[in-house]
């Protein structure tokens, strides 16, 4: 199950928390988000420090890379969307969160099954195109479709060069680009 079930994972974390945002308002959001931080800094430590949580223990096994601190990409996505939050406001940070879920996620996947063009470490050309392309398509449902495109491309590049945590480059590159671009995030 191991990667497959990883992205799973992590591409429901991106559009889910992305549809709860959206469904609450800002106080509800930031609330949301702060707590989701908040629950998850606590497993980390419970998980770094040997405890078993009933049903997680078995989950975080399934869906852990080995010898990676646990919920780390959890935490990471948490803190990404709490700044984008606080910063940029709904609209933006759902934008964000379904742009690293949808990218990062296809991208992996396909890249370790058809990836044979490196770009950068172990990031190959043919996961970062797909990647892209099922984020701009997805974004597509919450932004104007030339603006999905141009956010997904610019996110794929994030996710393939920089060489720090993608969960919280790519959502803040998001929001970065929206606010430059002059896009208002309104309608969502």
């Amino acid at each position: 199950m191991g990667e497959t079930f990883r992205q799973t994972v992590h591409l429901l974390m991106g559009v889910l928390g992305a549809a709860v945002i959206l469904r609450l308002g800002d106080r509800g959001a930031f609330i949301f988000v702060s707590a989701a931080l908040v629950v998850q800094f606590l497993l980390c430590d419970a998980f770094t420090r040997g405890y078993d949580v009933p049903v997680l223990s078995r989950v975080m096994d399934e869906s852990e890379r080995t010898g990676k601190v646990p919920l780390k990409g959890g935490i990471a996505y948490a803190a990404g969307a709490l700044f984008c939050l606080a910063v940029f406001g709904r609209g933006y940070t759902a934008v964000g969160l379904v742009t690293v879920g949808v990218l990062d996620s296809v991208a992996t996947l396909v890249g370790l099954r058809f990836g044979r063009h490196t770009l950068v470490g172990k990031k190959s050309f043919e996961g970062t195109v797909a990647g892209a392309a099922a984020a701009a398509l997805a974004l597509s449902f919450l932004i104007p479709w030339w603006a999905a495109a141009a956010v997904a491309a610019i996110a794929g590049i994030i996710e393939a060069c920089f060489p720090l945590d993608d969960n919280v480059a790519v959502q803040v590159g998001v929001c970065v680009m929206l606010a430059g671009m002059g896009f208002i995030a309104a309608g969502l």
